[in-house]
């Protein structure tokens, strides 16, 4: 069977193991960023950055994990974004907007969302 969006087939697991499906969550938000890094825009080298860690309460969510080379990921560390991001030679005011229109940013709903059923007696 083949779904139409990265959602369904998270929802049909029995189509994908889970390790398939954290794949494609994870290439969805590469290809968000068009596969360079929200930070300085580099093709080279790209992994996922958590922009509040999640040592310091950030979720792992869709929208607080950007696309980020491993450079800017590693420099950032545990820094808070604003600070780090704002003191580098290639900071723009566009690219702090767009992160930020990330981390705002809604979902559409999801209506294909698994629900436990109660059992009303």
């Amino acid at each position: 069977m083949v779904y139409s969006t990265p959602g369904e087939y998270l929802f049909n697991l029995e189509t994908l193991s889970s390790s398939e499906a954290r794949r494609l969550w994870k290439d969805s938000i590469k290809d968000e960023w068009n596969r360079k890094c929200a930070y300085c825009n580099s093709e080279e080298n790209l992994t996922l950055d958590h922009i509040i860690p999640q040592s310091k309460g950030g979720k792992d969510d869709k929208h607080n994990v950007l696309c980020a080379c491993k450079s800017c990921n590693t420099l950032k560390g545990h820094t808070p974004w604003k600070t780090w991001f704002s003191s580098q030679d290639f900071f723009t005011t566009e690219r702090l907007n767009d992160i930020i229109n990330w981390m705002t940013k809604e979902e559409e709903p999801n209506h294909v969302v698994y629900r436990p059923r109660k059992n009303i007696i």
